[in-house]
């Protein structure tokens, strides 16, 4: 059975039905931006990823390249992220200083979430972020959030 847009039987079954209903609404009633739309996805997955504002690794790879976490630009959050159990990935994008929580998971009530959100505002109210990553030879021990 086809959904029909514009038949008010098929909204309200379930947000993934009404968001489905929604686009082929909008497609047929707008077929030109829809083609603006779709072009600007197809261009937006065609961008090279290092042009973009990431992390220069991740969490993994780095864990994978490197014997310690000292030669991490941010090691002090890194370290605290995966020492309480944080995905290596989501302690990288974390230890860059992204507040993406929702990466851990959607539920707010979630222990480990409610634990990476306590250790990323200690960090922040450090000012941890405020200050440049250091060369390891010239580390400021005073400024390390333990």
């Amino acid at each position: 059975m086809a959904l029909d847009y514009k038949n008010p039987n098929d909204w309200g079954k379930s947000p993934l039905t009404d968001s489905a209903l929604r686009k082929q609404q909008f497609k047929a009633d707008n077929p030109e931006q829809w083609a603006a739309m779709i072009e600007a996805d197809i261009e937006a997955l065609s961008t090279s990823v290092e042009s973009e504002d990431y992390p220069p690794f991740t969490g993994t790879e780095f864990l994978a390249t490197h014997e310690t976490i000292d030669d991490h630009p941010y090691s002090a959050a890194f370290g605290q992220f995966l020492g309480n159990g944080i995905d290596p990935d989501i302690a990288n994008i974390l230890a860059f200083g992204e507040k993406r929580f929702d990466l851990i998971s959607e539920d707010f009530d979630d222990p480990i979430r409610q634990l990476a959100a306590r250790i990323y505002s200690r960090f922040e109210d450090m000012g941890y972020w405020d200050k440049l990553p250091q060369l390891s030879s010239n580390i400021d021990y005073d400024v390390i959030p333990y």
